[in-house]
C-alpha cells in the first residue's frame, strides 16, 4: 500500500515504462536530487495518491507539499528548484527556443511523443504511418544533431532529456534510422553513456536496448 507522502520529501510517482516518467527520472538523476521514486501502474494508482493529483496521471511530482503533474511544469520546476546543473539557458530568447522545442516534440499536434503512443496503441496501418513519420522527422533534423554536442546546445538541456527517452525506445518501436540517421544515433549514444541516464532506467526499460 502506498501512503501519502511526507511533506518534507521529494517524491516522484512514476510509471515503469512510460516515456514522460522516464524523462523526469533522467532529469532528477542528472541533477543528483535526493529523492524517492515510487513506481506505479497508471491503471492502478492508489486512492491516496489520486487524491493528491487532479490529473490522476503519471508522472506526478510531490515536493515541499505541492503536487505537480504536467511534464513541462515538472521539468521547469526541477530546474529552478535544483539549479545545478542548469538544464535551461538563462537568456530569455534561448530559453523560449528550448520551450518551443519541448512543445513541438512532446505536446503539439502530431508531436513525436504522440507518434510513440500511436505505434504502441494504434492499429497496424496507424502504427506503420507513425513509424514512418517519426523516422523521417528525425532524419530531416540530422544537421541539428550534428551541429553541437547536444541538441542545438553546447550543454545538456531538458530538450536532450526528452530526446534521450524517445531515442532509447526506437529499437522497441521497430525504428531503424540506418546510415542516414548516423548523427542521431551518435548523439543518442552520447546521452545513453551518461551515468545519470543509466541510473534513470527501470529494469523494464533496460530491456529496450
Amino acid at each position: 500500500m502506498t501512503s501519502k507522502p511526507n511533506p518534507s520529501s521529494t517524491i516522484l510517482y512514476s510509471s515503469n515504462d512510460e516515456i514522460e516518467s522516464h524523462v523526469v527520472r533522467f532529469i532528477m538523476a542528472e541533477k543528483n536530487i535526493e529523492r524517492e521514486v515510487a513506481i506505479l501502474e497508471a491503471e492502478k494508482i492508489p486512492e491516496e495518491i489520486l487524491e493528491l493529483s487532479p490529473s490522476q496521471t503519471l508522472p506526478t511530482l510531490f515536493d515541499r507539499g505541492i503536487v505537480l503533474y504536467d511534464l513541462s511544469v515538472i521539468m521547469e520546476y526541477l530546474d529552478e528548484r535544483f539549479p545545478f546543473p542548469p538544464l535551461l539557458p538563462v537568456d530569455p530568447i534561448e530559453k523560449s527556443e528550448k520551450r518551443l522545442l519541448i512543445f513541438r516534440f512532446t505536446r503539439a499536434s502530431n508531436s513525436w511523443f504522440d507518434q510513440i503512443k500511436i505505434i504502441e496503441t494504434g492499429n497496424k496501418k496507424e502504427a506503420n504511418a507513425a513509424r514512418a513519420f517519426l523516422k523521417n522527422s528525425l532524419i530531416e533534423l540530422v544537421p541539428l544533431f550534428e551541429y553541437k554536442p547536444f541538441f542545438k546546445s553546447d550543454d545538456m538541456t531538458i530538450v536532450d532529456a526528452c530526446l534521450a527517452a524517445l531515442l532509447w525506445r526506437l529499437k522497441k518501436l521497430d525504428i531503424n534510422l540506418g546510415v542516414p540517421g548516423k548523427a542521431v544515433t551518435d548523439y543518442a549514444n552520447r546521452l545513453f553513456a551518461r551515468s545519470s541516464f543509466k541510473e534513470s532506467l527501470t529494469d523494464c526499460e533496460k530491456e529496450y536496448n
